[in-house]
């Protein structure tokens, strides 16, 4: 009971700290939007589980694995440079970016689709039936090309329509996922609904915009160029986000090659719940990137101070749910998955202590976009894949799945701390992280 005060006490201090600003408001509802994503998620997860069993659940991950993994390249490491360039386009009414960054964008997803249906006739290990469900899922990134309109909904500082579409479409799907349950579904129509809420949410998010997301005023002449300027800024990106998902998901790929289907089905699992506090500073990245992008204009040591004190609060929060969680572990996994999962809680113990250098390396990012140093998280992020391998092959034999978690949490410190420490140019980045994990201290002006 102390712990959970404690959580709570830190969440409140964070917001005093944050007070009334723009940041705020827009996390404020892309908070409400993950809030929503996250209950109704878990619920439909818990409820798949256990109509599933490990076996055939740690199938569907797998898959849902592979589709997401090409669905990442299929983004083109976008996300943040278009927010910060979608965000300047009032200061140049006259060269919107917009038409080019949604070339680029459909571009990725029709070759994402084709990746997809291209691994669906790989051969797999064996017990791991998932050719259909590529075939199903093979969808994803072109249902995924909505994400576009959010990040001109962000950038305009429209987070509410993002918030509103969540509430009310999670929901819905997650409702239609636990009927599929108890209508006793197989295995593929899960995938279906997956692809379904994409495509939902993807109209919506078109709607939302009011029809600028299709304005098509642009140079013919200059699109070329300005997709290439914005590919080269977000290639390492895109590089550090496919590394990113190695080490965040390359462990069900080795388990599943190591072990068993059932054992994948446990860790997918528990990795599902670990990640669910790490909604905070992602939606924070999201929200204060526009913020964070004008005063780097004006003042980058205000800049910074900003983005230190979020890391700060976002670290502390973190580091106190983490202790609750895996104080909790073994009756957590019992409530929310039952005694067939019951083996993964020593792995759940150790997984959510990553959180809190997951938080600082999230919200760091927006100081490598904002100081153009984009290569360094494609440096640190291999770093961080390269470890978790290396570490996976060693652990996951002895340990089964609570050495890949062992292993996650070691590449989540090396590449989201220790790794600015290498870099001159980044040891600025390492010097506000720790001030940001010690109590007291304060960035410098």
């Amino acid at each position: 009971m102390r712990a959970i005060k404690s959580t709570l006490r830190l969440g409140q201090e964070m917001l005093r700290g944050l007070g009334s600003s723009h940041i705020l408001h827009q996390a404020g509802w892309l908070a409400a939007a993950k809030i929503a994503q996250g209950v109704a998620s878990v619920a439909a997860s818990l409820a798949i589980a256990r109509h599933l069993g490990p076996a055939a659940f740690g199938e569907l991950s797998l898959a849902i694995a592979v589709a997401n993994f090409v669905a990442i390249g299929a983004s083109l490491g976008l996300e943040h440079i278009a927010t910060r360039e979608l965000t300047l386009d009032g200061e140049r009414p006259d060269r919107p970016i917009l038409p080019t960054l949604r070339r680029l964008r459909l571009a990725g997803a029709v070759i994402g689709t084709i990746v997809i249906l291209a691994t669906s006739v790989l051969p797999y290990a064996d017990g791991f039936r998932i050719a259909g469900l590529l075939l199903v899922l093979s969808l994803l990134p072109l249902a995924q090309v909505g994400d576009l309109a959010e990040w001109q909904l962000i950038a305009s500082g429209r987070s509410r329509r993002i918030a509103q579409i969540a509430i009310l479409l999670s929901p819905l799907m997650a409702a239609a996922r636990i009927g599929l349950v108890f209508l006793d579904a197989n295995i593929t129509a899960f995938a279906w609904v997956l692809i379904a809420e994409w495509a939902l949410r993807t109209a919506l998010l078109l709607l939302s915009t009011q029809g600028s997301f299709f304005d098509s005023r642009a140079r013919t002449t200059a699109w070329v160029a300005e997709a290439r300027s914005l590919l080269k800024d977000s290639m390492p990106l895109l590089i550090a986000g496919v590394a990113v998902f190695i080490y965040m998901r390359i462990d069900q790929f080795m388990i599943a090659g190591m072990l068993d289907a059932r054992h994948v089905g446990l860790y997918s699992a528990i990795v599902g719940l670990a990640e669910i506090p790490l909604i905070l500073p992602t939606l924070l990245l999201r929200a204060a990137l526009p913020t964070l992008t004008r005063q780097s204009s004006r003042d980058a040591a205000s800049r910074n101070r900003t983005l230190e004190g979020l890391m700060r609060h976002a670290f502390y929060l973190h580091l106190a749910v983490a202790v609750v969680l895996a104080v909790l572990a073994s009756p957590i996994i019992l409530v929310v998955y039952g005694e067939a999962f019951a083996e993964a809680a020593a792995a759940f113990r150790v997984q959510v202590l990553a959180a809190p250098f997951v938080a600082l390396g999230v919200l760091s990012s927006a100081w490598l976009v904002l100081n153009q140093s984009t290569a360094h998280a494609l440096r640190r992020t291999l770093a961080g894949a390269i470890a978790n391998i290396l570490l996976n092959l060693l652990l996951i034999p002895r340990l089964g799945i609570l050495g890949a978690a062992l292993a996650t949490l070691a590449a989540q410190l090396l590449s989201t701390y220790l790794a600015d420490l290498g870099y001159p140019a980044t040891r600025e980045l390492f010097k506000m992280k720790t001030r940001a994990m010690l109590p007291g201290s304060r960035g410098s002006s």
